[in-house]
């Protein structure tokens, strides 16, 4: 074997090997709990940025007013799962009667959970337009409609916002399953 063949033969085995270590990395840090995605159970809480968390009780939220950023905790472990910020949700009390069947079916009493984070190119979704029922996008000014599944109503973005399905316990809101759809944009 010539030295020149020798020499690729080995770039592409550290290559492999590389590529290999850092998978394995990476499903490591995807297995943290504070990391991992929502989960039936986990009760959606407001993060003081310091640790600190406040469970956000369902009759807190008054119709159709500013929505809440909050992220899913595990009420045993008291783990805040805010390792990633596809984990963020807006929260919001909506009125049932204006609400489509998908919508219906992953709310609580009104209350409806949304990814926070724009389909468009993964900036944070966090205004309400009053006027217009929509969740708002400072970055490119996508609207999403919280009455009909998170569907576009002016893009760029072209998907609709990923729900979480939740329910009410004692006042509190709780994940029921997983998101409707992967939250965020596609690369």
């Amino acid at each position: 074997m010539e030295r020149r063949s020798f020499l690729k033969s080995c770039a592409c085995i550290a290559a492999v090997g590389a590529t290999e270590g850092l998978s394995s990395r990476a499903e490591a840090a995807s297995k943290k709990p504070e990391s991992m995605r929502p989960v039936p159970g986990d009760q959606l809480v407001v993060e003081d940025g310091h640790g600190n968390a406040r469970v956000i009780s369902a009759s807190e939220l008054k119709l159709e007013v500013q929505q809440i950023l909050a992220f899913p905790q595990d009420p045993k472990t008291g783990v805040i799962r805010s390792g990633s910020r596809f984990n963020k949700v807006m929260v919001m009390r909506l009125n049932p009667e204006l609400m489509d069947e998908d919508t219906k079916k992953n709310s609580a009493e009104g209350v409806v959970a949304y990814s926070a984070i724009c389909t468009h190119q993964g900036c944070d979704v966090n205004s309400y337009i009053e006027e217009k029922k929509e969740f708002f996008c400072f970055c490119h000014y996508s609207r999403f409609d919280p009455y009909a599944a998170g569907k576009v109503t002016n893009g760029p973005a072209t998907r609709k916002l990923a729900m979480l399905p939740i329910e009410i316990k004692d006042d509190f809101i709780i994940v029921k399953e997983p998101f409707t759809r992967k939250p965020g944009y596609k690369k």
